[in-house]
């Protein structure tokens, strides 16, 4: 009886500590059982980013008269190589200031704050025009950030190269969710002028492709939960310990005191 009852609890903790097939697939429910060729189509909602205090900015103004061109840039064409790594971009990019400017030789000062990328673009071929005849700006965020946090492989600040992000790329990045983390409990934390807005995400649900929160934006944090089976999972060996001391300790007072017939 006794040897049946130990079975039984080593059950269930096996059954306990088990991760369901449904908690562990993203993306679930676009395609039925029964129609394998149905396609899901979910609107294309890429937040707009504004630029805040502290960004760093790629600038570069081209033009005809290539010596005051020249000046205007942080480095001149032929030392272009520089940004080659992070330390550069920061080094001799521009930086927005508390103010929300970025000054630029000859040009001076141009308010970039709260302004997307093509509309301080116009800002500042605005204000270069003063000194050069049509010029041509290029200009790139530099300093798109995002972490990633929880219950993944490799959590860290990472930087993105390109101008969109996704949370499934940016968890990518991170070496996936462990298989301790909660799919169903993925929340962005994405910090803003006006204050911090928070967007809970259910990476399981295909529904996540329509959702708000599922481009990621500079600056944006994504904190993946774990598990409530994460502490029974961790406990587990702990558990065997105790009811391996028991079940020794049962058979050691049977040996020394047999029971009666």
């Amino acid at each position: 009886m006794k040897n049946k009852l130990f079975i039984i609890i080593i059950s269930l903790l096996v059954v306990a500590s088990c991760t369901r097939y449904k908690d562990i697939v993203y993306l679930q429910n676009n395609i039925s059982a029964s129609d394998t060729t149905s396609v899901g189509f979910y609107p294309y909602q890429v937040p707009t980013y504004k630029i805040q205090t502290r960004d760093v900015l790629y600038i570069r103004i081209l033009s005809m008269n290539r010596e005051v061109a020249e000046i205007m840039n942080t480095t001149p064409s032929s030392v272009a190589n520089l940004y080659s790594t992070e330390a550069s971009f920061y080094i001799y990019g521009y930086n927005v200031d508390d103010s929300g400017n970025v000054e630029i030789p000859i040009v001076g000062k141009v308010k970039v704050l709260d302004k997307t990328l093509e509309e301080a673009r116009t800002a500042i071929v605005e204000q270069t025009m003063r000194f050069l005849k049509e010029p041509t700006v290029i200009i790139k965020l530099v300093s798109f950030k995002y972490s990633v946090l929880g219950e993944v492989v490799r959590p860290g600040c990472y930087i993105n190269y390109n101008n969109q992000l996704t949370v499934l790329e940016a968890i990518s990045q991170a070496g996936d969710i462990t298989v301790f983390g909660n799919r169903k409990r993925v929340m962005v934390i994405r910090p803003g002028v006006d204050g911090t807005k928070t967007f809970e995400l259910n990476l399981t649900d295909v529904k996540l492709l329509g959702s708000e929160g599922f481009y990621l934006l500079p600056n944006d944090l994504v904190y993946v939960s774990p598990l409530r089976t994460k502490n029974f999972r961790n406990n587990i060996p702990i558990l065997t310990v105790v009811l391996g001391a028991i079940t020794t300790t049962v058979l050691v007072l049977n040996y020394i005191n047999p029971p009666t017939r």
